[in-house]
């Protein structure tokens, strides 16, 4: 996976800086703020500037700027605490909707990159070159921000099932049920209304996230995803319930982000939520697919967050 020329040869002229150089950060730069964004963390680095509408962190940033009377700082990865007083708002709130700004993407850029910390400021003109191609038109329409997509779900799902030791890592001890043991289909099996589940998992023994025997029914999106992903979670879960079989259900919803909406239902149902960043196979693509494969879409896909247009943000340009 790689950057347009377009952008490279846009960031060369900028920087004088060679191809090589160039493309490989212009791609992490990329992969990181894709990261970010399906990890529904915004991103503050004008003119690049993305995150979830409703996002009150994002949303109080956005009205100080437009009061005329603040500034926007030189970078937003400042403490929570510092940013609670700065924005004015709760830390509890500051910590559940993370922000992040250029030095830290240029900090996760170096890491990946294996970038000597003496060569920060010449990576740093380079990242901001990159910033600057998604600068506003003469009109002030921001220009467009492109997530790379994800392959289908099947592909995911093969991927998980290889790793189920990540499962593992986040508490649940689980394996996937099978017809022999379970008398159920691991994957895809079906309801009495036709519905079918994506995967069924059984606890082998008691964990953080439940006690042997109960059920894990994971629902997997490899797009954001609206209400409708988790009107299909609850439901499957409901189902299951029904079914009176042995053992206590959870649900688990896996997405390349969601909306606010989902969140707080998820918090509410006392579901959990992993993304694709986090599960790390976002990533796991980018290194291992040289493609750009098309979207899977279905009812529950939304769009990805985009970059936000304000006068505001424009003013605020270093």
């Amino acid at each position: 996976m790689a950057e347009s020329d377009k952008v490279v040869n846009a960031v060369m002229r900028a920087t004088g800086e060679s191809y090589g150089l160039v493309s490989e950060l212009c791609m992490v730069a990329h992969e990181t703020v894709d990261e970010c964004v399906t990890d529904d963390i915004s991103v503050v680095a004008p003119p690049l500037v993305i995150g979830r509408l409703g996002c009150p962190v994002l949303d109080r940033l956005l009205l100080r700027l437009g009061d005329g009377q603040w500034q926007l700082p030189e970078s937003v990865d400042v403490t929570e605490a510092e940013l609670s007083l700065s924005l004015m708002l709760p830390i509890e709130t500051i910590a559940r909707y993370p922000m992040i700004g250029r030095f830290g993407l240029l900090a996760r850029c170096m890491d990946r990159l294996l970038i000597p910390d003496d060569d920060a400021e010449r990576s740093l003109k380079i990242l901001d070159a990159w910033l600057m191609t998604f600068e506003p038109s003469a009109e002030g329409t921001p220009a467009p921000y492109p997530v790379w997509a994800l392959p289908g779900r099947d592909a995911f799902e093969g991927w998980l099932l290889a790793r189920l030791d990540l499962l593992h890592q986040l508490g649940y001890a689980v394996r996937l049920a099978n017809e022999e043991m379970d008398g159920v289909r691991g994957q895809q099996h079906m309801f009495v209304d036709g519905r079918r589940a994506d995967l069924l998992f059984r606890f082998t023994a008691d964990c953080d996230k439940g006690r042997a025997d109960d059920w894990l029914v994971l629902e997997s999106k490899t797009t954001a995803v609206g209400i409708g992903a988790l009107d299909q979670l609850a439901l499957s879960v409901d189902w299951l319930r029904a079914e009176c079989r042995p053992g206590a259900v959870h649900g688990m919803l896996v997405a390349d982000g969601l909306s606010l909406e989902v969140e707080r239902g998820l918090r509410e149902l006392r579901f959990d939520y992993q993304s694709m960043a986090a599960l790390g196979y976002r990533r796991w693509v980018r290194q291992h697919s040289p493609l750009h494969p098309e979207a899977k879409r279905d009812v529950a896909t939304i769009n990805y967050p985009q970059n936000l247009s304000a006068r505001a943000l424009v003013a605020a340009l270093r």
